[in-house]
């Protein structure tokens, strides 16, 4: 958070956030950038703006900005105007007091909202000599995708998605999976869990190899685990695949991998769609999307609700990148490394490019399900794009993860991604998985019992962090 120490009174000398009335020719937006220019020297980027105080001041328009979302243009702070100094602070560690009596209210949005705690990078102080090739850093932006504006999608659309709620519907929009109560539809008994994904553009990385049937098996585990996280055992799936030109072996080998998952995990391939559609896809493109529906005995249903402080986080490995973060993957590796897949770079300890971006999406049923049946676990979340920052949080019941990285080290693909793409560490703890596929969330007294359960079966889980009072976010001690 960037904070500017006052000039005037009042609160003179106290920390503040850059803020002024709005001049009756400005939007909300001007005002912003023309505050946080005179107030600290910087050229923002407005993202966002909440929270405005109503002020009634002659001449100027009836609002007094408080709080905006912004990227940081230009590199240096420099205070100015009423201001005595700017410097950027942590959320966790604000200087006391600060000048507004409307603190909570304030830093309350930033809190909840995984969109707003996403570190954006702030532009250093210092220019720290870098070589040409960790010159450049990329993001997942730059690799073309852009996480806030998916969020803004999904939350313009809120709305309209409540609309649709009949009396069956249990929960709101933003869990893994959506639950159905047949007994409230008055259709039965029994609460469904359905959940819809596809593979992202790992499907390009498959058309690279000519390696189809795996895709099928990620899709398949993916959607199995976004169900599995609230309790659900599945009952059945079913595909869509489409073509730009009908290919019967690529298709067939995508839909084999589809039934191979569900084979492995005892679920009913019910049925699906094959589209070909000309003139939308290209002659050789594909696209593949998977739909699941699962059932939980209400009373084993986990919604975050028995999350408490001093829980214990415990975390599963993955196998790769598992169907997420392959836009940024390939940016690095294809566009910005000029590798192939059949490359084998030493940073991948003998495997090549295309072997280690097509890692199956592992499946964490049949080694859950013992724990889940006895009632072990809290809560779960399956760690896919959003990394651990934007997915734990889902079921934390209002309370902070407090998570050690140095707990476990990111598999040998992340650390070449990471240290060749030059990515931000806090960004790649947002777009990646890191290594975790799966957090669990158990009773500090039965932890170590269950670690030692779980690495009897041949898991490698460890203990990642704890839970503490908070506002329901993730927070890295280290």
């Amino acid at each position: 958070m960037l904070l500017v120490q006052r000039a005037i009174d009042p609160f003179r000398g106290a920390w503040a956030l850059p803020a002024g009335y709005q001049e009756l020719h400005e939007t909300a937006a001007e005002t912003a950038q023309r505050e946080v220019r005179e107030e600290a020297g910087l050229e923002i980027e407005v993202l966002e703006l909440f929270d405005l105080l109503r002020v009634e001041t002659p001449g100027r328009r009836a609002a007094n900005l408080a709080v905006y979302l912004c990227r940081a243009l230009s590199p240096t702070l420099c205070a100015g105007d009423d201001a005595l100094a700017a410097e950027w602070f942590e959320l966790d560690s604000l200087p006391e007091p600060l000048a507004f009596a409307n603190r909570e209210r304030i830093l309350a949005p930033l809190a909840r909202d995984p969109r707003y705690l996403r570190r954006l990078q702030a532009p250093s102080m210092t220019s720290p000599t870098r070589s040409a090739a960790t010159e450049t850093s990329i993001s997942y932006r730059d690799a073309g995708v852009d996480i806030e504006k998916k969020y803004s999608a999904v939350e313009r659309a809120t709305e309209s998605i409540r609309s649709t709620f009949t009396p069956g519907v249990v929960g709101d929009v933003g869990a893994f999976g959506g639950l159905f109560d047949l007994a409230r539809a008055g259709v039965g008994q029994g609460l469904l869990v359905a959940s819809a994904d596809g593979v992202g553009t790992k499907l390009e990385v498959a058309k690279r190899t000519g390696v189809h049937h795996t895709v099928g098996r990620d899709l398949v585990n993916h959607c199995i685990n976004d169900i599995l996280v609230q309790g659900a055992r599945p009952l059945f799936f079913m595909d869509y695949v489409a073509v730009g030109t009908m290919a019967p072996e690529m298709v067939s080998e995508l839909i084999r991998g589809c039934a191979d998952g569900c084979r492995e995990n005892g679920v009913a391939l019910l049925g699906g769609e094959t589209a070909e559609m000309p003139g939308l896809y290209k002659p050789g493109d594909f696209d593949l999307a998977g739909f699941i529906v699962g059932i939980v005995d209400p009373a084993k249903l986990l919604d975050g609700s028995r999350v408490r402080p001093g829980d214990v986080v415990l975390g599963l490995p993955s196998a790769g990148l598992h169907t997420n973060g392959y836009s940024l993957a390939r940016k690095i590796l294809f566009d910005h490394l000029g590798l192939d897949v059949g490359d084998r770079p030493a940073a991948l300890e003998g495997r090549s490019v295309g072997e280690a971006l097509l890692a199956e999406h592992r499946s964490y049923l049949k080694l859950l399900w013992p724990l889940l049946e006895r009632g072990a676990i809290h809560a779960m979340a399956h760690i896919t794009g959003g990394g651990l920052v934007d997915n734990l949080p889902r079921v934390l019941n209002g309370n902070d993860a407090q998570l050690d990285r140095t707990t476990w080290t990111p598999p040998a693909l992340f650390r070449y991604l990471c240290s060749a793409g030059n990515v931000d560490r806090e960004e790649s703890y947002q777009v990646l998985n890191m290594g975790v596929g799966m957090a669990l969330i158990v009773d500090a007294a039965q932890a170590e019992t269950i670690v030692r359960e779980l690495r009897a079966a041949g898991e490698a889980a460890w203990r990642l962090g704890e839970i503490a009072r908070g506002s329901g976010v993730v927070r890295f001690t280290r």
